[in-house]
């Protein structure tokens, strides 16, 4: 008998360690791998420190089985087809390193799974920069490594770091993964910072004078996660300075361990100012490092670059029409240039960044009027609160009575209840910079202000809202919305007075109710209005203010309208993202209202004709549209804005045009270098090995030893790429009906994109589903003695037996690592099968195609009634102890590592003719 594999409590315990404590001899074992248990919460410990021997129970091992007597009852029969059955659920665990073969709480895709095993088994990547661009999936993949970490340690300090309006969002997601965080935010927080050990917090809340020392006097943070870092060294025109979020960061990580991590998050890491990355990646940095050392902790891929397991592409393409011009009438472009007059900034020698702010607070005023005259009244009506106005000084309350409903209320809403509300909003934004929907808080209107201007345009704004007449809605609407027949459409705009005011004018027209997201709604209010869009007797449109631009998820619908045009081109990517992303199933159209004449509708056609004259050689033409656009969300947001605020019309002046033209040759060359320094990692990822085990594995398994029948008539819409286009077909799908009547579909799944019969019932398939890993561990450790089978060669195996030899044994291993942290504790990360062919001179390693050749064994070969005596029995066994020895002996550098191994002998395969 063997120690190698001892019963402890009646569980099979692998050796990891012998010791000797104090002259007494004791035992660390290794518990079965935790895949094994599934989705179970509670698990065994990894392993079992200082276990007295004399607790323990021998265990066979498979070669010293192959020659031992029965036991009373069994048969060899039976024995060789446990043995085999105890190989193939091993084998599913231990050749599925990337976890393809679980299922989850949400879809994960192939780019996320291989992420998150790059980076937590990969050497070197404690701390990562995920640069992925929208719409790839950055919360899920920080919320399966954090799944994973806890998981190897449920005791460990986790912060995550958000803007305030995401931190319900990633609240939501993390819930849908069975992660369950406290949220820190000015409203609605109900985290603790000094006892609990999980939170989300508001970024702004958390660099706020209040807290900031408060927070950099915790405990540290085993993970640290930051999403949206790229606002942490940029510049910022009001609210709190973004350098104190720099400040919070790099303090909180300095206190971590060298065990600890940080996971940055950004969609737009780069954002054109080569200092501002350049800081993001010093936080990558270790003490002593280069800034070199932290290039490969970097990850950048588009969606062209993602692929399903298969190789196919997980988005269809994305076709952006040509801008809709609407003429404004009169009076309101001559309110735009009025407004242009009052807010232009004059030059401030020495002072950068109070021009930046007054040149911020201008395109702001520009943006919001030319977006609706609604929102250009509700902006002008916010500045004159902030320039201490109260409701006696006219024509205040006319204006906020023009502005009703406003938010939730009611048409009729009392104005003094509404200018409470404004006020209380205005303040908020001032303190926490979390109103999704308003204006970005500035510096607050002198009180020197020319106050008889600023009531003349509020004026001014109140006609406009009143007119009957409203161009842009009726061109909307017939060159966009009335051609679409049925289709779903989401519309997106800045403002929130934009939204409210097209949401009735719409319902006036149509008779229903568009469904609306503005900031302020409660996850409850908001998941409800996009339930109501997306059930087919709902309503046909969705408006969404910029409150909508992240977190929501909407690719049941391909098409988008952008009712304005940001001065920061990273939002409309943000707003297309809520469509073009995973699950969208056809091609995305985009369509853009622009005002005649205005600046940013010249500005994008001159940057359209630049980028096409330097690209026309180095973009193919199906991808000029996501070029252009992640092109533009490179150029620095006050650069354009410098541009287009000189004047509230076109044309832009000859000097005009050669600025936007270098920014444009600019931000090309910065996305062509970005993308070539980290291609590398991208393919590192792409790259990693997906193990043996597939899905017809799985599928066999279960209708072998599970009772698993096929079920039929249901079929699946996959992507297809053919002549460079990206196609939809229907596929028959592969469902089976397991032991518990679920229906269960065999492949990746893909969040239900399923028809026929009994296809609202398909659900996905994994390893971890309870009845899934019952069955796992049954076969892997049964309770009598396993591991020994005597087949015959069957006869589909000729060209194996010609190859391998007649008469051979085969040897299957698995070995299991685990790492030590520089705190003493002992984490599993990971498994792994190594199997050889022992005969009659030499024991070799077997090929992977050998090696996934053994699961079909019990397929293709004849279980014998009876052993046939071989002299390689003799040889298997001292074979065996050789390679538990040689598999458990860890290398110089996995020790400096600390990575020790245990290994579970589970199969001794006699094949003979």
């Amino acid at each position: 008998m063997s120690s190698h594999v001892v019963l402890f409590e009646r569980i099979p315990h692998a050796v990891l360690r012998e010791a000797n404590d104090w002259g007494i001899r004791v035992l660390d074992l290794a518990s079965p791998p935790r895949r094994l248990w599934g989705s179970q919460a509670a698990l065994p410990a990894p392993v079992r420190t200082h276990i007295d021997p004399y607790q323990t129970q021998p265990y066979s091992l498979p070669g010293e089985l192959l020659t031992a007597p029965l036991s009373d009852g069994d048969t060899w029969s039976a024995m060789s087809k446990r043995s085999l059955a105890r190989f193939e659920a091993f084998f599913l665990v231990a050749e599925d390193p990337q976890r393809r073969l679980d299922t989850r709480e949400v879809v994960t895709l192939a780019h996320q799974v291989s992420l998150v095993r790059h980076i937590i088994d990969t050497p070197g990547r404690r701390r990562v920069l995920i640069g992925d661009e929208v719409g790839l999936g950055k919360t899920v993949v920080a919320g399966l490594i954090i799944q994973e970490l806890l998981a190897a340690n449920s005791g460990l300090r986790v912060l995550y770091l958000a803007p305030a309006r995401l931190v319900a969002n990633v609240g939501r997601e993390f819930k849908r993964l069975s992660l369950f965080f406290r949220e820190w935010k000015s409203q609605d927080g109900d985290a603790r910072l000094e006892t609990d050990s999980r939170i989300i917090a508001s970024i702004h809340r958390a660099v706020h004078p209040n807290h900031f020392e408060r927070l950099l006097q915790s405990r540290p943070w085993d993970l640290i996660v930051v999403d949206e870092c790229h606002h942490l060294s940029a510049w910022g025109d009001g609210g709190v300075d973004p350098v104190r979020k720099y400040r919070l960061v790099r303090d909180l990580v300095s206190a971590q361990s060298a065990e600890s991590r940080l996971l940055l998050l950004s969609g737009t890491p780069h954002q054109a100012h080569a200092a501002r990355f350049d800081n993001l990646l010093r936080l990558l940095q270790l003490p002593g490092e280069s800034q070199d050392a932290a290039a490969g902790r970097v990850i950048y891929r588009t969606k062209e670059d993602v692929r399903d397991w298969d190789g196919n592409p997980l988005f269809p393409r994305r076709q952006v029409n040509p801008p809709i011009v609407v003429d404004l009438d009169p009076d309101h472009r001559s309110w735009l240039a009025d407004i242009h007059g009052f807010f232009q900034p004059h030059p401030i020698p020495g002072s950068q960044a109070v021009q930046r702010a007054a040149g911020w607070k201008c395109a702001q005023a520009l943006q919001w009027a030319a977006s609706s005259p609604n929102a250009g009244l509700g902006y002008l009506v916010r500045q004159s609160l902030r320039a201490g106005w109260t409701l006696e000084q006219a024509p205040l309350s006319e204006a906020i009575a023009a502005l009703r409903p406003y938010r939730s209320g009611a048409p009729d809403e009392p104005v003094e209840s509404v200018y409470g509300r404004l006020v209380a909003e205005i303040g908020r934004q001032a303190s926490d910079d979390d109103v999704e929907d308003i204006e970005e808080n500035v510096d607050e209107l002198s009180s020197e202000v020319d106050h008889g201007a600023l009531a003349s345009l509020i004026r001014q704004g109140i006609k406009l809202v009143r007119s009957p007449r409203q161009l842009k809605w009726e061109r909307l609407w017939r060159d966009v919305l009335q051609p679409a027949g049925r289709e779903k459409i989401v519309l997106f705009a800045q403002p929130i007075e934009t939204v409210l005011a097209l949401a009735i004018w719409l319902q006036n027209k149509t008779g229903q109710r568009p469904a609306i997201i503005i900031g302020g709604q409660t996850d409850a209010e908001r998941d409800g209005e996009v339930a109501r869009f997306k059930d087919a007797t709902g309503p046909q449109f969705l408006i969404s203010s910029r409150a909508g631009g992240e977190g929501i998820n909407l690719q049941f619908s391909r098409r988008l309208v952008h009712l304005d045009v940001p001065w920061n081109p990273m939002e409309m990517e943000q707003r297309v993202g809520r469509v073009h992303r995973f699950g969208s199933r056809e091609t995305i159209l985009v369509d853009t209202i622009v005002v005649r004449d205005s600046r940013e509708t010249q500005a994008w056609s001159v940057a359209r004709e630049r980028l096409t004259a330097i690209a026309q050689t180095l973009v193919a033409p199906d991808r000029f549209e996501t070029v252009f656009s992640r092109v533009m969300c490179l150029i620095p947001p006050e650069e354009l804005q410098t541009v287009l605020i000189n004047s509230s019309a076109s044309p832009l002046a000859d000097n005009e045009v050669q600025r936007l033209s270098s920014l444009v040759e600019s931000g090309f060359r910065d996305w062509q270098n970005f993308h070539d320094r980290y291609a590398a990692n991208q393919r590192q990822i792409r790259e990693q090995p997906a193990g043996l085990a597939r899905w017809r594995h799985v599928s066999d398994f279960l209708t072998h030893y599970g009772g698993a029948e096929k079920a039929i008539g249901i079929a699946r819409t996959r992507f297809v790429q053919r002549d460079g286009q990206v196609e939809t077909v229907e596929q028959s799908a592969d469902v089976l009906k397991l032991s518990d009547g679920s229906l269960c579909f065999v492949g990746d799944f893909d969040g239900g994109l399923f028809t026929g019969q009994s296809s609202n019932l398909v659900g996905p398939l994994g390893l971890n589903l309870p009845p899934v890993a019952e069955l796992l561990r049954t076969c892997a450790s049964p309770a009598s003695p396993t591991g020994a089978a005597h087949l015959r060669w069957g006869d589909d195996q000729k060209q194996l037996r010609s190859r391998l030899g007649h008469e051979v044994i085969f040897l299957a291993f698995v070995r299991q690592t685990f790492r030590l942290d520089s705190i003493g504790g002992i984490h599993e990360v990971g498994t792994e099968l190594a199997a050889y062919v022992v005969g009659q001179d030499q024991t070799s390693l077997l090929s992977p195609e050998d090696r996934a050749g053994l699961f079909d064994m019990s397929r293709l070969a004849t279980v014998r009634v009876r052993p046939v005596e071989s002299p390689l029995f003799v040889r298997t066994v001292a074979e065996e102890l050789r390679l538990i020895n040689e598999l458990r002996r860890p290398s110089e550098e996995d020790i400096k590592q600390g990575l020790r191994y245990a290994v579970w002998p589970i199969l001794a395969l006699h094949l003979s003719a």
